[in-house]
């Protein structure tokens, strides 16, 4: 290689050189002027193109605010994109409004958590639509604050989700007025699927109608489910839902609380233990316009159902047992004869005694045990066939006639039929 040639190649790489510094320059007066406001562009852009809360500076220690970590991670994904919380702590101050149809993604219930100590509410949404979360769990520590407020927002969702408060029997009661969900103002819609509420004041209050719990679990919450407001509203429906309690009577006073006038509630294949009461329904105000409860047990400490105002209560295959740790056996059902005095109850089981008391129920009520109906009224034809004729003089067939008088077919020795006046009232 000759001198000319050396000093010509010596030149280009210099101008190169020049050439990618100035292309650095350039990029970085860019960077610089772009707006603060502007998330960046992730780094890790998580499973399945999600965008992750660690491409913002969220290390998950459990110390380090991710506070402004979900606020950028929101902003990225615009409700668009679902956002992925990889597996640790995330101490928070607040959480970021969300549009709607956002989904917010977690590693696992117990693997994903968000930590907030404040004593405010932390996510609140209003006039939102089809928000879900999944797979990641919020722990709460603030004595007064509130996981999830959905205020006339439909379609939302939680999926393996884990909300856990502070209360306890060696806290309580300091941290009575810590809430897990708050639903109210028309919300609609709300599915709680596979996922847990545990210890706070109060696990679920809805003031609202026609939002789901599915296969999840209430663990050591003062109050599991609480219906309120007394506008005629609440309610809600649940199916193969745990809710439990230990045995220290400081921690779970009641699994299902509605207060005053409200709407429907109905349980199928539900299990209560571990409180004083299973379900307070209704009060001097008014309650629920029906419950109905299918194959569910109660295990109370104290009562079972304490059915004090309900319009149309109907209880079927409900098995009632003492609950671990109690020595005298709780009242299965009480029930107030003004505030329910009509209502229908089929094969309920006592796990205390031989059958649940006919005594228990109203003289409106229409009651089929192992041994026996009662309170039933035919309001048509009916025809009756067996195999052997009564073997007590009482069993004969009641009649009304058209003043309103109540008779009963009796037989003699002689087989000859005759009548026996029984007065204006039907008998029980």
């Amino acid at each position: 290689m000759g001198e000319d040639e050396a000093e010509g190649r010596e030149g280009v790489l210099s101008r190169r050189l020049l050439l990618g510094l100035g292309v650095g320059a350039a990029a970085t007066t860019a960077a610089a002027c772009r707006s603060s406001a502007e998330p960046p562009t992730p780094v890790d852009p998580g499973p399945d193109g999600r965008i992750s809360i660690a491409s913002y500076g969220a290390v998950g220690d459990g110390k380090a605010d991710a506070t402004a970590a979900f606020d950028a991670a929101v902003r990225a994904a615009a409700g668009k994109a679902p956002i992925y919380v990889p597996p640790g702590a995330y101490r928070v101050t607040r959480f970021p409004d969300l549009p709607d149809f956002t989904t917010i993604i977690g590693a696992g219930a117990d693997l994903s958590t968000v930590v907030y100590d404040g004593e405010g509410t932390l996510i609140t949404l209003r006039d939102r639509h089809r928000v879900a979360f999944s797979r990641m769990g919020f722990h709460l520590t603030g004595a007064k604050a509130t996981a999830v407020q959905l205020a006339n927002s439909f379609r939302c969702s939680f999926d393996a989700v884990t909300l856990r408060g502070e209360h306890n029997a060696e806290t309580a009661p300091r941290f009575h007025g810590q809430r897990g969900v708050v639903m109210e103002e028309n919300t609609g819609g709300t599915s709680f699927i596979n996922s847990d509420i545990n210890n706070f004041g109060v696990g679920i209050t809805t003031k609202c109608i026609q939002n789901y719990v599915t296969a999840c679990k209430f663990a050591n919450n003062r109050i599991s489910i609480l219906g309120s407001g007394a506008d005629h509203n609440a309610g809600l429906s649940l199916t193969n839902v745990e809710l439990v309690g230990t045995g220290d009577p400081r921690v779970t006073e009641t699994h299902i609380r509605v207060e005053g006038a409200a709407n429907d509630w109905f349980l199928t294949n539900c299990w209560f233990e571990g409180c004083d009461t299973g379900l307070a329904i209704g009060d001097a105000n008014g309650g629920p316009a029906q419950l109905g409860l299918v194959n569910v047990k109660i295990g109370a400490r104290k009562v079972g159902i304490d059915l004090r105002y309900c319009r149309q209560p109907y209880l079927a295959n409900v098995a009632f047992d003492t609950d671990t740790g109690t020595t005298a056996p709780p009242i299965p059902v009480r029930i107030d004869d003004t505030g329910c005095p009509q209502g229908t109850a089929v094969n309920l089981i006592s796990g205390a005694a031989e059958d649940v008391s006919l005594s228990l129920f109203p003289e409106g009520w229409s009651v089929q045990g192992r041994y026996g109906v009662r309170g039933s009224t035919v309001l048509g034809p009916m025809l009756m066939r067996a195999p052997t004729v009564a073997d007590s003089p009482a069993a004969g067939p009641v009649i009304r006639s058209d003043d309103g008088a109540y008779w009963q077919l009796v037989v003699d020795a002689r087989g000859a039929l005759s009548t026996k006046p029984l007065g204006s009232k039907p008998p029980r």
